[in-house]
C-alpha cells in the first residue's frame, strides 16, 4: 500500500527552479489565471513564463498590457523571476497551435489558463485552454469562473476551498498543494481548506450511512488519511464525508448549497475519444458548479505532444 508521504512527493507536480507558462490572449476574464498563476509560481519557488500572441487590436492589446504592468509589479514584490514572450502570427495559425509550440520548445511543468465562455464552436471543439490541455506532454491547468470580478486586485479573499479528494492519487495532492497556495495568497490568510470525500452507494441501495458499518469504516480511514496530508504539507485541513449515487452531482450540490468560495479538483489526464476532455463527474463539477473551479489536468510522465 502507497503511503501519504510517497503519494504527497509523487503530487509535486511543479517545483523550484521549474517553468509555470501563462498563455495570455488579452481579454479582462484572464486576470484570474494571472493570480493563480502567479501565487503558484510563488509557492513552488517556480519561474513564470507569459506567452502572447500580439493581435493588432488596440483594446486586446491594452487589456494585455494592463495584466502585465499589474504583473510586474506583484512578482517582483513577491520574488517571482517572470519571462515575457510575445510573438505575431505571421501563419495565421489556430492560437492553441501556437501556443502548443511555444510549450514544446519551453516544457513548462505546468501551464496555467482561463476558459471563457464558450460559443457554438468551443462547444463542438473545445475551447483554447481545453486544446491545450488535451494535446500538452504537460500537466495543464484550467480556471472558470462563473462569478464576474472574482479576482479583486490586488488580491482575492477565498474563505472555503474545497477539494474533492477520492483514492488520493498524485493529483489530488497536487490540487490540495495549489489550495494552500491560494489560501496563503488571499488578503486576510485564514482560508479554511475543506478535503471532500463522497462515498458512492448504487443506485439500487438504500442510503443509510449511520447503519452501515463499511460506509463508517471508509469514513474514518479517510478522515485518518487527510490528517496525515495536513500534517506533511504544514496546513491544517478539515475533512468532509458525504454520501451520493456520483462524484459530480455530490460535489456539485455541496459546493452550491455550501455555498464554498472555490473548488480546487486534480485528476490525471486520459485520452478521450474525439474532442472529449472532461470526464461525466469532472464535468458536471466544472461546467456546472456556482462558485469558480480551478481544474488541474495532471499529465505526469510518459505522455508526448499529440500532433494534429
Amino acid at each position: 500500500m502507497t503511503s501519504p508521504s510517497e503519494v504527497f512527493d509523487s503530487g509535486s507536480i511543479v517545483g523550484p527552479g521549474d517553468t509555470i507558462l501563462l498563455p495570455l490572449m488579452g481579454y479582462p476574464s484572464e486576470r484570474d489565471a494571472v493570480f493563480i498563476a502567479l501565487v503558484v509560481a510563488e509557492y513552488f519557488g517556480s519561474n513564470l513564463a507569459v506567452f502572447h500572441i500580439y493581435s493588432g487590436s488596440e483594446k486586446t492589446e491594452n487589456v494585455f498590457h494592463d495584466h502585465i504592468n499589474w504583473l510586474q509589479e506583484q512578482a517582483k514584490k513577491m520574488h517571482v523571476p517572470l519571462d515575457i514572450v510575445i510573438k505575431n502570427n505571421s501563419l495565421k495559425q489556430p492560437i492553441h497551435k501556437c501556443i502548443l509550440e511555444h510549450i514544446e520548445e519551453l516544457c513548462p511543468k505546468l501551464t496555467v489558463m482561463m476558459r471563457r465562455k464558450k460559443g457554438l464552436f468551443h462547444q463542438l471543439f473545445g475551447s483554447i485552454a481545453e486544446r491545450v490541455a488535451r494535446k500538452s506532454p504537460y500537466s495543464v491547468m484550467i480556471v472558470r469562473s462563473p462569478i464576474k470580478d472574482w479576482v479583486a486586485r490586488p488580491h482575492l479573499n477565498p474563505t472555503d476551498i474545497v477539494v474533492p479528494i477520492g483514492p488520493s492519487t498524485p493529483s489530488e495532492i497536487a490540487a490540495a498543494q495549489i489550495a494552500i497556495a491560494i489560501a496563503n495568497a488571499g488578503s486576510s490568510q485564514d482560508a479554511t481548506i475543506t478535503l471532500l470525500h463522497v462515498i458512492v452507494v448504487p443506485e439500487t441501495v438504500p442510503i443509510i450511512p449511520e447503519e452501515d458499518e463499511m460506509l463508517i469504516q471508509e469514513e474514518k480511514e479517510f478522515i485518518k488519511k487527510a490528517g496525515e496530508y495536513g500534517v506533511l504539507m504544514l496546513f491544517p485541513m478539515d475533512t468532509r464525508v458525504i454520501v451520493g449515487r456520483d462524484i459530480g452531482r455530490s460535489v456539485r450540490h455541496y459546493a452550491n448549497s455550501e455555498q464554498v468560495d472555490l473548488i480546487v479538483m486534480g485528476v490525471p489526464y486520459l485520452p478521450r475519444k474525439i474532442f472529449g476532455l472532461y470526464g461525466t463527474d469532472t464535468s458536471e463539477i466544472f461546467n456546472n458548479s456556482n462558485c469558480p473551479v480551478v481544474m488541474l489536468f495532471n499529465k505526469g510522465l510518459g505522455f508526448h505532444l499529440i500532433k494534429e
